[in-house]
């Protein structure tokens, strides 16, 4: 799993199913996952980085997200090992920085 590759903690991320009957499922659903990743803290302290090792990361997946929404390839991610190839490029060039 990227996350894992990536040490990031994958509780960060959940599939759960609720069709649009079930609201109050949904809504518990949704509660539990954002208690869930307050308690884990920011993306980068939960997983013990410090502040700008939390940045980088935080920067490389918000451009590789802003670059799925502009190729509009939604659902179409890129294979594991070139979305790995991806973060880690930009997470150093953010150490240039």
């Amino acid at each position: 799993m990227i996350l894992k590759s990536l040490e990031i903690n994958t509780d960060r991320v959940a599939l759960k199913w609720a069709s649009a009957a079930e609201g109050p499922l949904f809504v518990k659903l949704i509660t539990e996952f954002t208690g869930k990743i307050k308690d884990i803290g920011t993306l980068g302290s939960g997983e013990g980085l410090n502040r700008e090792e939390g940045m980088k990361v935080r920067m490389a997946f918000a451009k590789q997200a802003k670059q799925i929404k502009k190729d509009k390839a939604y659902g179409h991610l890129p294979s594991e090992e070139k979305l790995l190839t991806v973060l880690m490029n930009e997470m150093a060039r953010y150490e240039k920085s």
